[in-house]
């Protein structure tokens, strides 16, 4: 995979992490004074058929791929606000929930594809993974870097 794809890829699968990932620069600036939707504000789910367009180019998927990827993810969507939206759940509990979505919402993508497209797929879920755990330790996360097995995994 030519390294082109391969970043815009990463981008795709960045938009799919910053459904359930708090990052600031999602943070929607008319959202409700309410001080229990201050965080619901910052979690802004990207538009599904940008990301489904996103990943039918890194994957190349076919048309029917895509139009069931968008439906997987706009489903994703609502699933993500409902819980976002529940006043009564504990943010642990919020955020196992929010995996939990975003695991369902990756195995039905990958029900859909290929061997090939699986591969890349995971190979873009991967890379995104590691950008994110990078930004995180670059954006002054104190105490996270002890040196431990996981602070140079490559």
């Amino acid at each position: 995979m030519n390294r082109f794809a391969l970043r815009f890829a990463l981008l795709g699968l960045a938009l799919t992490v910053a459904s359930y990932v708090p990052v600031a620069f999602a943070q929607d600036n008319a959202a409700p004074a309410n001080s229990n939707d201050a965080s619901t504000a910052q979690h802004r789910a990207p538009d599904p058929q940008k990301q489904a367009a996103r990943l039918a180019k890194r994957l190349e998927l076919s048309d029917d791929q895509t139009s069931k990827v968008t439906a997987i993810l706009q489903n994703r969507q609502q699933q993500l606000a409902s819980v976002r939206n529940d006043g009564s759940l504990a943010p642990q509990d919020r955020r196992a929930k929010i995996r939990s979505i975003q695991h369902d919402t990756d195995a039905q993508i990958n029900a859909l594809l290929t061997p090939a497209q699986q591969t890349q797929y995971a190979t873009l879920k991967q890379n995104m993974k590691e950008r994110q755990q990078n930004a995180h330790n670059a954006s002054g996360a104190s105490g996270g870097t002890d040196g431990g097995p996981d602070s140079n995994s490559h």
